[in-house]
């Protein structure tokens, strides 16, 4: 499976940069200081080369509250799945730091 999202409309593709993130794992869009451009409906688009399908999720609006409103404290979230790989291999681990 292959995941894109998109903003507010379709083909408007959310282009990755050191800011957003798309796990090819899961399909979570990750953002890092979400900005007030940030703002908007959020869908993501999944397709399978293999059976030539895609799909949309429904929209998911995304409000960015000014940074008076909530701060929250560092916070690192690691859930990792048993992982195991053959001598030679690359594996590739994903972690998520949140807060400021």
């Amino acid at each position: 499976l292959s995941y894109r999202w998109l903003l507010n409309e379709f083909p408007v593709f959310i282009a990755l940069d050191k800011r957003r993130f798309v796990s090819q794992t899961n399909g979570n869009l990750y953002i890092a200081n979400v900005e007030a451009s940030d703002k908007g409906n959020y869908s993501c688009f999944v397709s399978s080369p293999s059976i030539t399908k895609s799909v949309f999720s429904k929209f998911i609006p995304l409000i960015p509250q000014s940074d008076r409103a909530k701060v929250y404290p560092a916070d690192i979230k690691v859930k990792f799945k048993d992982t195991y790989a053959l001598l030679g291999q690359n594996v590739t681990l994903e972690c998520f730091a949140l807060g400021k």
